[in-house]
């Protein structure tokens, strides 16, 4: 069913684009959380390093979560 899904594969390249509202909530709300983690450990004093372990942990994280809304399948796409 088409209707849950908040993601469209990408047309060139690989992975998903946000294809509705759901999709560019999901998006936003990523990106408010990366930025709240990586400045909430920048006060800490953390490392650069551990700031992008943690970042690309939370990427990888949402990635099973975009798959699973992704209306397709994630291939390489030249055109």
């Amino acid at each position: 069913m088409t209707g849950d899904k908040w993601f469209r594969p990408k047309r060139h390249g690989y992975g998903a684009a946000p294809d509705n509202w759901k999709g560019w909530a999901f998006v936003i709300a990523w990106i408010l959380i990366a930025v709240a983690l990586s400045a909430g450990l920048i006060d800490l004093g953390a490392p650069a390093w551990l700031i992008i372990l943690v970042v690309v942990a939370l990427t990888g994280a949402t990635i099973p979560l975009i798959k699973a809304k992704t209306d397709g399948d994630w291939r390489w796409r030249w055109h």
